[in-house]
């Protein structure tokens, strides 16, 4: 390789940096509890201003029954759930930090070996919070009356997301299969259509998610907005932005008003070239949510735009959310958190998070922060440390050899450079295009 041509290599790569540290998770949303975690919820509503409506109603009553009931665990759980709700919906911190306080509230009310363990293990994996999940699940294992099979099946499908988010694939697969081996249980369904998306079959996923939709009794329209943001998710993945446009215009069209959905149809059009009709979407759109991550994405348009006071006006305001995030559940923002400093703050930063992130859930996705965190800290050795098992694992992801890439090229070990890079291009043809950078949904 002559020396220009690793030039070029270095300044491709040193861009892909940072189109990459703004697509390193999936669905797994700082507004939305994980893709493996649970079914969406068959919200009656066919617009989403009314299911929001709804959801305000629920909260209400159930506000106004716990404080009549202020000494019934029952009547704050009904509370957490509301709150929860209401959560799922909007990307409200705010909701899920209630919902925790109203839950431990009942655990003090409750009487001893009693309690909303299930809603509080649903919770922590919200959260991202995988040992404490696991009490909760050891603590209904105790219960004097065994649970009912439907809510075994649920209990044994989170202990499968738990096996997932340390790293165990294989082990969370046998766990799902398990659980139901007729494949019949839409919970454990979603859980498998993510695992396959994640460890290298993402036709597969996209067959279970079509069984789930043909399955499915009755289904309303935010389920299947849902499956169709799952689906475009994964042609994102596999670097096909048409299909995903497609994708996100069916969720729109099925569940409108979605602000989720108008986000990830926003970004699409800044993929095209369309900035200023991205940036006018996004700021509408923050009418309607004030997520961090719609910041962070005008903040990127405006910067590709060349506007830096409305890219650092964005930015800082993205920083100040993510901080109020971090103040109410960390380990749930730790993420994000971490995609927005490295593209708009000091990357030492963001190692302490990046680390407590992979501490907590040491997996495919937290690996490959951690490896571009460290990277940005001219760590490349150690950041092969990190990501190298992510290679070796059933993980398939573009972001984790790109990572290794940029670590093999700033340790001038350019053959293995040029290897991660291919194999990345051969996960997502697209891995290497600039406009990667403005990926900030459904990635």
């Amino acid at each position: 390789m002559d020396t220009r041509s690793r030039l070029t290599r270095m300044i491709v790569l040193a861009a892909l940096a940072l189109a990459t540290l703004a697509a390193i998770g999936w669905m797994l949303r700082p507004s939305a509890p994980s893709v493996a975690e649970s079914a969406p919820s068959h919200a009656g509503a066919l617009h989403y201003d009314a299911a929001i409506e709804r959801v305000n109603a629920i909260l209400a009553g159930a506000t106004d029954l716990a404080a009549q009931h202020d000494d019934e665990w029952l009547f704050q759980e009904r509370l957490a759930n509301a709150h929860i709700a209401r959560a799922r919906l909007t990307g409200s911190f705010e909701d899920y930090a209630a919902a925790d306080a109203a839950l431990k509230r009942a655990f003090t009310q409750a009487p001893k070996g009693a309690g909303p363990h299930q809603a509080m293990a649903a919770l922590d994996m919200s959260l991202h919070r995988l040992d404490a999940a696991a009490k909760m699940l050891d603590a209904i294992d105790h219960y004097a009356v065994k649970s009912e099979a439907g809510v075994q099946t649920e209990l044994a499908g989170a202990r499968g997301d738990i096996a997932f988010y340390r790293g165990d694939y294989a082990g969370a697969a046998r766990i799902y299969a398990a659980a139901d081996p007729a494949g019949e249980d839409s919970g454990i369904s979603f859980r498998l259509a993510n695992l396959q998306a994640r460890t290298g079959d993402p036709d597969g996923a996209l067959k279970t998610l079509d069984m789930i939709q043909r399955s499915a009794r009755l289904p309303q329209a935010q389920f299947l907005a849902d499956l169709a943001l799952r689906r475009g998710a994964i042609a994102l993945q596999r670097g096909d932005w048409d299909k995903a446009a497609a994708d996100f215009d069916k969720a729109g069209a099925i569940f409108p008003g979605w602000w989720l959905v108008e986000a990830h149809r926003a970004q699409m059009l800044a993929l095209r070239g369309d900035s200023d009709g991205a940036i006018a979407r996004f700021t509408a759109i923050l009418k309607a949510s004030s997520s961090p991550d719609l910041m962070d994405a005008l903040a990127s348009l405006y910067r590709a735009k060349g506007d830096r006071v409305k890219a650092s006006f964005w930015s800082d305001q993205a920083r100040n959310s993510w901080n109020e995030r971090l103040r109410l559940i960390p380990e749930a923002a730790w993420g994000h958190a971490i995609e927005h400093i490295l593209a708009f703050g000091n990357p030492n930063e963001a190692l302490p998070l990046a680390e407590a992130d992979y501490r907590a859930r040491p997996y495919g996705l937290t690996a490959t922060s951690l490896g571009w965190v460290l990277i940005a800290n001219n760590r490349p050795a150690d950041a092969l440390k990190v990501i190298e098992p992510v290679l070796r694992s059933k993980w398939v992801s573009a972001e984790a050899h790109l990572a290794a890439a940029q670590a093999h090229l700033l340790l001038g070990q350019t053959d293995a450079a040029d290897r991660e890079q291919r194999a990345a291009l051969a996960i997502n043809p697209r891995a290497a295009d600039p406009a990667s950078a403005l990926i900030w949904f459904g990635h």
